[in-house]
């Protein structure tokens, strides 16, 4: 029954030879206005077919559509797109009056490495449309943030070969403010690369993080949660998440603890804290980039194409914004 409905549905549009003269109504959301440098960035796009026909976006001529931003940075500078990097939108079909959004992470597009601030609006063009249709505008501001911590590691050469020089790497710790709170984001770069931006927590009274570096140059983190508990967290020299868990005040405190001799990173005392009774879990409402982007997940053919976030990047925080349409949109309900 699907396959004859998008059958019939495709040869009435190849032999239409009319232009639709009614109206795309777009809008365009970020899911923050915020971000440290080289950090995710997603936009959600609003479509809705106001024309009174349905509209495929695929390959042949007669319906190629096409979803295109415009970026613009201090000065009204056009941001550049990055080489051999094409939004594709194939395979959407916007029924006569219905409303879809699709979401974009908008930095694998276009170069918006630098710092500042950048104003965006999406437009959608169709092969059955006469002219584009262009959203309103939005902006949000790329920031460096305030370095608390740094330190540079070398990389271990667990392969036993000879160099004749030792790599290194750059552990920082950075903090940025948005509204009321102050977030604490790990940056993991050197000299040409960066290998990973992860917002990690936020700033929690006088509560201060901790962080230790073991034998292999893994990072580690303890991060206040609450005044009782803590998230306990450790990266590899590439930036992905290795351990991962949340740990509140008994008799003894939850603590890093670094042996001497071995280099042996450990998180001593406390005892486990539960999610949802002990704190509320800093991942809820947030959606995995994996899943997001997974194809088996999808109910939405129009973001099959995005690229696989960084692995490097386990977590999202779509945004207020954002999480009702990914939930209800894109990913089908478990």
């Amino acid at each position: 029954m699907g396959k004859i409905f998008f059958k019939t549905l495709f040869l009435l549009l190849i032999f239409s030879g009319t232009f639709l003269h009614a109206q795309i109504g777009m809008g365009i959301q970020v899911n923050r206005r915020s971000f440290i440098q080289y950090e995710p960035v997603f936009v959600r796009v609003t479509l809705r077919n106001d024309t009174g026909r349905a509209l495929l976006f695929g390959k042949s001529p007669k319906l190629q559509g096409f979803l295109m931003f415009d970026i613009r940075s201090s000065g009204n500078k056009p941001v550049q797109k990055r080489k051999n990097k094409e939004i594709s939108i194939d395979g959407l079909i916007l029924g006569p009056g219905e409303t879809r959004s699709v979401i974009i992470p908008i930095n694998e597009y276009y170069n918006i490495d630098h710092l500042g601030t950048y104003e965006i609006h999406a437009y959608v063009a169709h092969s059955m449309l006469k002219k584009e249709f262009k959203s309103p505008n939005t902006f949000f501001r790329v920031e460096y943030g305030a370095t608390i911590w740094k330190k540079t590691v070398g990389v271990p050469d667990i392969y036993d070969k000879v160099k004749s020089q030792s790599e290194e790497r750059t552990y920082e710790i950075r903090s940025m403010a948005e509204g009321r709170r102050r977030h604490y984001y790990l940056v993991v770069s050197d000299e040409k690369n960066v290998y990973g931006v992860v917002r990690i927590g936020h700033q929690m009274g006088y509560e201060k993080l901790q962080v230790e570096v073991d034998m292999l140059s893994r990072i580690h983190l303890l991060v206040p949660v609450s005044p009782r508990v803590f998230h306990y967290l450790s990266f590899s020299l590439d930036g992905a998440n290795i351990s991962n868990s949340f740990w509140k005040t008994g008799t003894t405190i939850p603590q890093l603890y670094r042996n001497p001799k071995t280099g042996v990173v450990t998180r001593i005392g406390g005892i486990e804290a539960k999610a949802g009774r002990d704190f509320i879990n800093p991942e809820y409402k947030k959606i995995s980039g994996s899943k997001l982007l997974r194809d088996e997940d999808l109910d939405n053919a129009s973001i099959r194409n995005v690229p696989r976030p960084a692995k490097s990047q386990p977590m999202f925080d779509l945004g207020k914004g954002l999480e009702k349409t990914v939930k209800s949109n894109i990913l089908n309900e478990d």
